[in-house]
């Protein structure tokens, strides 16, 4: 009946739409062009009216099912996937439910953490345990049976298990077993790219580890993490840092320096202030970046007065005097702003006269400035760079 109702309204609406054109159905090849023209606006506005009516029964359906449950002691809600939801209650005694099947999967459940990528497992804590429960389903797959558990990452979770760091599999099964002791505060056991940061066994030094358990690089870093969209590596050692891409091959090699990377660039401050930027692949794009310009005023000698003009009650102009000043005028040289704040002088065409030493530099003469080194304690040079005395 929707079908035969929706075939004859198309019929007459675009009978109507070609009658305005002076359309007839007269002739075969009309007919034929005029079927097949109805036949297939027919199928496409089907498929429309399917799918509005699927998309509304999917809502109407979800949010029944969704809020069935009983939400008086609910005052946390999260969708884990799909039809699965957590639900945290005020007594900390929160569940897992299926929206679909109108039903709590698992119960007593104090919090859960989502896996990584494509991994299926949910981390889950019962408050004394902690096991792992499939996203799609809400159905425990490995039991809460340790004592701190992490999630999935590309296929790979680390679990303490008597007080030793592990590697199991979504089977449970341990893949990994280097005898790392479990460290309290240590966090992370994730695997990126195939390697994972993984501390020393005194929790002092960091090393990549890969899939098979094996060192990729050894316990001597300070500081490992991902870059530029899980592209890039960041090390550190001491006050080095150094970049390596996916394959651990140098991209910057370890240089005393602050480093930021961002998208498409990783950025260097070297000791002496000065910035260089290189591109994800480790070119050189230039060594001397600097971030502002500022232009340098000093007081002349000259003394001037204020004045300003008024009238009096017969209409004359009075000029009345105010205090002296001494005017300003622009300094030979500008200074130039480079890594962490720090200050240079350069030419008005652009010529570096000084390196960034200096915390802040003003001008004290037309080609004579007051350079602050450190907190308080300052210099003056002049136009060439030269300490004057």
């Amino acid at each position: 009946m929707f079908f035969t109702v929706l075939w004859r309204g198309l019929c007459q609406a675009l009978g109507w739409f070609f009658g305005l054109f002076g359309y007839k159905r007269k002739g075969k090849l009309a007919q034929c062009v005029w079927g097949v023209f109805a036949v297939s606006s027919a199928i496409v506005m089907a498929f429309i009216a399917c799918g509005i009516v699927y998309a509304v029964w999917n809502e109407v359906s979800g949010q029944y099912f969704r809020h069935h449950c009983d939400l008086s002691d609910c005052y946390h809600s999260q969708q884990i996937s799909g039809g699965i939801y957590y639900h945290n209650t005020w007594d900390v005694n929160g569940y897992v439910y299926n929206s679909y099947t109108n039903e709590k999967t698992l119960t007593h459940v104090r919090w859960v953490s989502s896996p990584f990528g494509k991994d299926s497992l949910v981390c889950f804590s019962d408050g004394k345990k902690r096991g792992y429960f499939n996203k799609n389903t809400g159905k425990v797959v490995i039991k809460p049976k340790y004592d701190h558990a992490w999630v999935f990452s590309e296929g790979l979770a680390a679990v303490d298990e008597g007080g030793t760091i592990k590697f199991i599999n979504p089977a449970g099964e341990t893949v990994i077993d280097n005898k790392t002791p479990y460290l309290p505060g240590i966090n992370g056991y994730v695997f990126h790219g195939g390697y994972c940061v993984v501390n020393s066994s005194d929790g002092e030094r960091l090393g990549l580890m890969d899939k098979k358990g094996e060192m990729a690089l050894p316990f001597e870093y300070s500081y490992i993490c991902m870059a530029n969209d899980f592209k890039l590596w960041r090390i550190e050692k001491g006050h080095e840092c150094g970049v390596l891409d996916n394959d651990l091959n140098t991209i910057v090699p370890l240089t005393e320096c602050s480093m930021w990377i961002s998208e498409g660039t990783i950025d260097l401050t070297m000791p002496d202030h000065t910035m260089r930027k290189y591109d994800p692949f480790g070119k050189l794009i230039n060594d001397f970046y600097i971030a502002n310009v500022r232009t340098l005023e000093y007081t002349k000698d000259e003394v001037l007065y204020r004045t300003d003009k008024t009238t009096d009650d017969d209409g004359n102009v009075v000029e009345t005097s105010f205090e002296a000043y001494h005017p300003v005028a622009p300094a030979r040289m500008r200074a130039y702003v480079a890594g962490e704040g720090y200050e240079g002088l350069m030419t008005v065409d652009g010529h570096i006269v000084t390196m960034p030493l200096y915390k802040d530099i003003s001008a004290i003469g037309y080609d004579l400035y007051l350079c602050e080194v450190t907190n308080g304690d300052h210099m003056i040079i002049n136009g060439k760079g030269e300490i004057v005395k």
